[in-house]
């Protein structure tokens, strides 16, 4: 199928015919050139598809990259990905919208009611515009602060770097401290800027928002005398860390993330929250939804390469099962994992059982009402960690 509509793609042959004949080349030949410039075109774009990251050191850039290393390959030409680099989570959900040639991006799984919110009319129908293929992974909250900081109250007043206006950063960021009822100084630095200004005084704590490990902290240096600020029952009031944790999930960051930063053996409480892989929902059989299927195919059939030590940390911890409530799933996802539901990459009918019976017993012994969706979700995270550590997965065929 062309890309062009057979009126350009007309325009387009005789513009080459034209520029071949002043160069002194045949009509027979400049007719054959345009026919291959036509059919190179259409090769070049008939699988191609492109995803939007955000900065260059990002974790979600770095996951975008890990799906072309695993998924493009240049000797079948099967496929190919095309990262591209993106203002962030709240961005990316736009532009997947908007932007013209951009197929997939990812986002923050709270940007679709927040966007809902924004523009009733604009976004009305937009859960079925963008849809998503998985949840990728949770992005957890990193407040860097001087070690005299000791809680986010400490900060009220105070200057914290948000990173970029329109990234999943800023606005989470935002949301914890109006959450918390806690007044602050939003500044916008990029990271190195904020770690310069952090280290001069010139701003109290810098923020970032991101799947750990992230790489920008490896430019810590361990006398620096900073810190992540913990946001948990130690240091926020309970009626608080409760209103916390009812809008995020609880998460930790460890040493293992962290080894200049965080002392071996210790965590630090925060928050987070689900990142998603979206993509714009073209009409069925159409040129760009035959691609995306295409795409859908080749990265659920090899997810079991993602989970290699070789790729970020957090591929190991995806459930291509999980929904999102709030999102529809993409029908080609949805359609791999209705088909496969007894393969080792979804949810085995036991696990969920289980997690049901704990779930049942939990309630009872801690006398504890119905659980939040943040609550579940964070209980399933760690329920699927301990499982897969009794049953090892079955590698997918």
């Amino acid at each position: 199928m062309s890309l062009l509509p057979s009126k350009l793609q007309a325009i387009c042959c005789s513009l080459v015919c034209a520029v071949a004949l002043a160069a002194g080349i045949s009509s027979a030949v400049a007719q054959e050139a345009a026919i291959k410039y036509q059919e190179e075109k259409r090769a070049a774009n008939a699988n191609t598809v492109t995803i939007i990251g955000s900065s260059t050191t990002s974790t979600f850039t770095k996951i975008i990259e890990d799906i072309q290393n695993v998924l493009d390959d240049p000797r079948s030409n099967e496929l190919r990905v095309l990262p591209v680099l993106g203002r962030g989570a709240s961005q990316n959900f736009h532009d997947i919208l908007f932007l013209k040639g951009l197929d997939m991006g990812i986002v923050d799984s709270g940007y679709l009611q927040a966007y809902k919110e924004k523009d009733s009319v604009l976004y009305g129908n937009v859960e079925q515009r963008v849809q998503y293929i998985a949840k990728l992974l949770n992005s957890e909250l990193h407040l860097l602060a001087p070690k005299a900081i000791k809680s986010l109250e400490d900060l009220r007043g105070k200057k914290v770097n948000l990173w970029k206006p329109a990234s999943v950063t800023a606005s989470v960021t935002a949301a914890v401290f109006k959450l918390l009822e806690i007044d602050i100084q939003p500044v916008y630095l990029d990271t190195d800027q904020a770690f310069a200004a952090l280290k001069k005084g010139e701003i109290a704590a810098m923020s970032r928002m991101a799947g750990a490990p992230q790489a920008d902290y490896d430019k810590i240096v361990v006398d620096d005398g900073w810190h992540f600020v913990p946001l948990s029952e130690a240091t926020l009031a309970p009626e608080k860390f409760n209103k916390l944790i009812g809008n995020f999930l609880p998460a930790q960051l460890k040493h293992e993330h962290y080894p200049k930063i965080i002392p071996q053996g210790e965590t630090v409480s925060t928050v987070a929250s689900g990142i998603l892989l979206a993509v714009y929902n073209w009409p069925e059989n159409s040129e760009r939804y035959l691609k995306l299927e295409q795409f859908v195919k080749k990265f659920f059939d090899n997810i079991d390469k993602f989970r290699d030590d070789s790729r970020h940390p957090k591929w190991k911890e995806i459930n291509l099962a999980a929904d999102v409530p709030g999102w529809t799933r993409f029908k080609p996802a949805q359609m791999w994992l209705d088909a496969r539901r007894t393969t080792a990459s979804t949810e085995p009918p036991e696990m969920r059982q289980a997690f049901e019976k704990f779930l049942q017993e939990y309630a009872t012994k801690t006398n504890t009402g119905g659980l939040s969706n943040a609550q579940r979700d964070a209980f399933y995270n760690q329920f699927v960690k301990w499982w897969q550590t009794q049953n090892p997965p079955r590698r997918v065929r």
